[in-house]
């Protein structure tokens, strides 16, 4: 038999995950758009990449502190 607090627990970390993965994938897109604009000096697509990967760290962060069983 399953925990009831091991479910509730790994479905709160999974619904959170896939919100994180979408917004870091339409981040990414968005970035590597920016990569083929005619500007070459363009920094658009590094501060796209840049904010992408801080979203990404606070979100596992998020991920790590909702996973920790509070017993």
């Amino acid at each position: 038999m399953v925990d009831p607090e091991f479910t509730r627990v790994l479905l709160r970390v999974v619904s959170v995950g896939l919100i994180l993965g979408g917004v870091a994938t339409g981040a990414l897109v968005v970035a590597f758009r920016a990569f083929g604009s005619d500007k070459p000096r363009d920094l658009r697509a590094v501060i796209w990449i840049a904010g992408m990967l801080i979203f990404v760290i606070i979100g596992c962060m998020l991920l790590l502190r909702l996973s920790v069983s509070r017993n």
